[in-house]
């Protein structure tokens, strides 16, 4: 019998979103992978030079990013009780990088954001590709297909 692979899935809102959640649900259940379901918490700069505090509104951001996270679990379904569930709180917490990079992560599913002109992609794909041993797939939910990042400077 083969170990379970180690899956890395970025949470975010929208269907590419579900559509990421829903093939790690579909791994899980084939009980050939163990999940770890990450969403990021952007935070907005605060203090002297950029006007009012950003505390409350960055409080907010959280809170919206942990109902994604409630809403992923929900979406696992009977997967979500293996699963592990993180918030990284953007400049406080590990980055998604070292995240990756230290969870010795076999696969990484990244949700395809529209860019204009080009291929369905995500910011964090490159970073990512860095990181030994971990495929990288980006999930895009209207071709129903998954790519691999292009390389670092590649046009597109």
């Amino acid at each position: 019998m083969t170990p379970a692979q180690r899956v890395l899935v970025l949470c975010e809102n929208g269907r590419s979103g579900a559509a990421a959640i829903d093939l790690a649900r579909d791994m899980a259940e084939l009980g050939n992978a163990n999940l770890t379901v990450v969403a990021v918490a952007p935070q907005a700069p605060s203090g002297p030079r950029c006007g009012n505090s950003a505390v409350e509104y960055n409080e907010a951001v959280a809170e919206s990013v942990v109902r994604d996270l409630d809403q992923a679990r929900v979406r696992l379904g009977g997967a979500a009780e293996r699963a592990e569930f993180l918030l990284l709180i953007d400049g406080a917490d590990q980055t998604l990088e070292q995240v990756a990079r230290s969870g010795g992560f076999d696969l990484v599913l990244l949700p395809a954001r529209w860019r204009p002109l080009r291929k369905p992609g995500h910011p964090a794909a490159t970073e990512l590709s860095r990181v030994a041993g971990a495929e990288i797939l980006i999930v895009d939910p209207a071709s129903q297909t998954r790519r691999e990042p292009r390389p670092a400077g590649a046009a597109g």
